[in-house]
């Protein structure tokens, strides 16, 4: 069932949406391919959401396969709240932290989580707007000195462009802590790429957040 991964639409993304209940409604009436589509719109995200938890990529596959599973079986008693993005992120998010959690049982989660990283996908980012570091030091270098938790909600908001509030539904922390944890990763950051000379750009860029 839908293996493949493809680029993501922009425009399927962000709040619920007149054309989101338009495709589930097609789902609950079991049109297979509305169900295709919002795979072909999602998936490729949730892999490169999945690499923060694990690296093994058929792991992160099968995740991301039986989370369109159970939609597919449950079609007709889920309901979707806020968005289907926001339901997928959610839905993959808990299932593979279950996932990771049996198969590294000897460690914690966090443990095992922070040997992985989101870096690839914001210097992907940083790419996309032409931000580079003047002095040829990787962006990556200070993104792995962040707390787990402070990146995933920095990714989180600047690569999924999800809301504090949904952020906060997501990671199971209040709103305020949200901004927090961003607010004092995005601090890190400028006080380390700032020492590092980098591109003043990228130094705006986090300003904007």
């Amino acid at each position: 069932m839908y293996r493949a991964l493809i680029s993501l639409p922009r425009s399927m993304e962000g709040r619920h949406s007149h054309n989101d209940n338009k495709i589930w409604r097609r789902i609950s009436d079991g049109d297979r391919d509305a169900l295709a589509n919002i795979y072909n719109a999602y998936s490729k995200d949730l892999y490169k959401y999945g690499f923060g938890f694990t690296k093994d990529e058929d792991l992160i596959q099968d995740v991301i396969h039986d989370v369109f599973v159970h939609i597919w079986n449950l079609r007709k008693t889920i309901t979707i709240q806020k968005s289907i993005k926001f339901y997928l992120f959610t839905s993959f998010r808990r299932e593979i932290i279950k996932t990771v959690n049996e198969q590294y049982k000897r460690e914690s989660l966090d443990d095992y989580h922070a040997k992985f990283l989101w870096e690839e996908s914001f210097e992907e980012l940083l790419h996309k707007h032409q931000i580079i570091s003047e002095s040829g030091v990787k962006i990556n270098e200070a993104l792995e000195n962040l707390p787990l938790r402070q990146k995933e909600a920095i990714y989180l908001r600047v690569l999924e462009d999800l809301d504090y509030e949904d952020i906060s539904e997501l990671m199971g922390v209040q709103v305020p802590s949200v901004y927090n944890l961003i607010f004092k990763g995005i601090r890190t950051l400028r006080n380390t790429l700032d020492l590092r000379k980098v591109a003043i750009s990228f130094l705006i860029f986090l300003f904007a957040l």
